[in-house]
């Protein structure tokens, strides 16, 4: 019996890269299957980042009602935040629980946020070689995690692509590294998929999105950061990681031979990491205030000084505490603001509201209060300059509660400011916050936007590409509806439909 479905995530992949290095015939492969398949652009909701991304996808729902956006969350209730648990947090299925237990045989590897399921036919593999892992690898049946990496091997990153860089030899160790765990993670899929049997194997690769975070700035001519020296010397590590692989999706393929659908879904993709996230507790605490409002308390010493005391071969210990620690500094602020930055990836900025009857301390009143505080915090933050060049530091202001709806709405924040991203940010000023002045504290070079795309070649969906672009959450359900299946829960309409109408590429 041949695999049905092959579905191959290739997590943080630009598109804009994709779609030059298929037509210059440096991804042959992935040109290949376009060609003779269908591409499409996958939507994901706006504000929200790569953290939403995939839960959205292998779930069908939005995140008012799965429940998750970031790794760390507020905790309803409170003013704490925690790190949302990838295995107990999300409030809805996966596809392959549901899949499985309709009879269908599933495997699934390092699906990017996805929570391990024991109730299904087939096997999962967890936090192997992902990036940034939120939990130890795992797996079900349990003793499979330790049976691969005795064969294939651990992740040679151990799970923190942070810990690389800043010297220019770190660079050439991530990249090199990162070209052995595909090799690992090929091989693995390959022996599982030749003997078949299988309705769905689902891979997840993980190595675009660790390559772009950290050497985006190797890859980027225009970045600021961008070292001629090393590129000339060393060229252009994402490339090399993206043939690399287009390469694996090849050997994929081979092992699964024709008849079977081939699904790929790439992104978000990645730009330079101009972020204002470093700024905006102090933002609001001056929108709030007025511009002579007291600054935020200092970082704790630990996040502050452990980058220059400790050496780079302890970080890794330190880093989650680190992280630990600067999230934790402003809560004894939240219950007397009447709004307050919260955790978020760094392609916007994530703003809740001090609500009343959500928040312990609440201070706006919900309905009217609440819809002025919004469209004032998002008048006053589009009015923020960039004193780099003079453009709005924001391009756009999103009510959540106007694009998601659901029973987990209070898990999630109220506002998203869009960072608008031509240059850094790291001076800023307005009316009524001043000037304000703070360098970017990060090391990452890359970061998310909020493209996608979709490649699916197989019997019975045509050439061509999509004739408009689809939700993330349409995609599980199409899988679903393609295996003769359905997902209850899922938001959107299979896409069956659309794979046979589509336009001439």
């Amino acid at each position: 019996m041949k695999t049905k479905i092959l579905f191959v995530g290739l997590d943080s992949l630009e598109p804009t890269l994709l779609e030059r290095w298929t037509k210059s015939g440096d991804l042959p492969t992935l040109a290949s299957l376009q060609d003779a398949g269908l591409t499409g652009t996958a939507t994901n909701f706006a504000g929200f980042g790569n953290g939403l991304y995939w839960p959205c996808f292998f779930t069908g729902v939005n995140p008012g009602r799965h429940g998750r956006y970031f790794m760390y969350q507020i905790v309803t209730g409170s003013y704490e935040v925690s790190h949302f648990s990838d295995d107990t947090g999300l409030k809805c299925e996966p596809i392959w629980s549901v899949l499985g237990r309709g009879g269908k045989r599933v495997a699934v590897i390092d699906m990017f946020r996805a929570p391990l399921r024991r109730d299904f036919d087939g096997f999962q593999i967890a936090a192997w070689t992902d990036h940034s892992p939120g939990a130890p690898p795992r797996s079900w049946p349990p003793d499979l995690i330790s049976q691969v990496i005795q064969r294939y091997g651990a992740d040679p990153l151990g799970g923190d692509c942070d810990a690389y860089g800043p010297d220019p030899a770190d660079y050439v160790r991530l990249h090199d590294e990162l070209l052995r765990r595909i090799e690992m993670k090929t091989q693995m899929v390959c022996d599982h998929l030749a003997p078949g049997r299988w309705d769905l194997f689902m891979v997840n690769f993980a190595e675009a999105h660790d390559i772009g975070h950290r050497a985006w700035h190797l890859h980027d001519p225009a970045h600021a950061l961008y070292d001629a020296a090393w590129v000339a010397a060393h060229g252009d590590p994402v490339k090399r990681i993206y043939c690399a692989l287009d390469a694996a999706v090849a050997r994929l393929l081979a092992a699964v031979g024709p008849g079977t659908t081939v699904i790929v879904l790439a992104g978000l993709g990645l730009e330079p990491d101009y972020t204002g996230n470093h700024l905006l507790e102090e933002i609001l605490l001056c929108l709030e205030s007025g511009p002579h409002a007291a600054p935020r308390q200092k970082l704790h010493p630990l996040a502050a000084g452990y980058r220059r005391i400790v050496p780079e071969g302890l970080r890794r210990g330190l880093r989650a505490a680190a992280r630990r620690a600067r999230i934790r500094i402003p809560i004894s602020e939240r219950s007397h603001r009447r709004f307050f930055a919260v955790p978020h990836d760094e392609n916007s900025g994530a703003i809740r509201i001090n609500l009343i009857g959500r928040e312990p301390h609440g201070l706006v009143r919900p309905g009217a209060e609440y819809d002025s505080c919004c469209a004032e915090l998002a008048k006053d933050l589009l009015a923020i300059r960039n004193l780099d060049g003079g453009a709005p530091i924001v391009r756009e202001v999103v009510k959540v509660a106007e694009i998601c709806e659901g029973p987990h709405m209070g898990d999630l924040p109220d506002l998203f400011a869009i960072w608008n991203r031509p240059r850094p940010i790291s001076a800023v000023a307005s009316p009524k916050i001043g000037a304000l002045h703070r360098a970017y504290p990060g090391s990452r070079t890359g970061d998310h936007n909020e493209r996608g795309v979709l490649i699916a070649h197989g019997p019975g969906i045509a050439a061509g590409r999509l004739s408009k672009p689809v939700r993330i959450t349409a995609l599980a359900p199409t899988i679903a509806a393609l295996l003769g299946s359905a997902l209850p829960q899922a938001e959107e309409a299979p896409l069956t439909q659309a794979f046979r109408t589509t336009v001439p590429l």
